[in-house]
């Protein structure tokens, strides 16, 4: 699976929202990066 640096948090997992608040980024997750889903997909059907 490829994965790419989020552009929104800069890697970092944790967006700065202003002074002293942070959050979680949710476009990765708190990861730093962003999987590519089209490069490797996945059979999510119940067997």
């Amino acid at each position: 699976m490829v994965s790419k640096r989020c552009s929104h948090c800069g890697g970092s997992g944790v967006l700065r929202l202003g002074g002293h608040s942070f959050r979680t980024c949710l476009d990765c997750l708190g990861q730093g990066s962003l999987a590519d889903h089209l490069a490797a997909p996945r059979d999510i059907s119940a067997a």
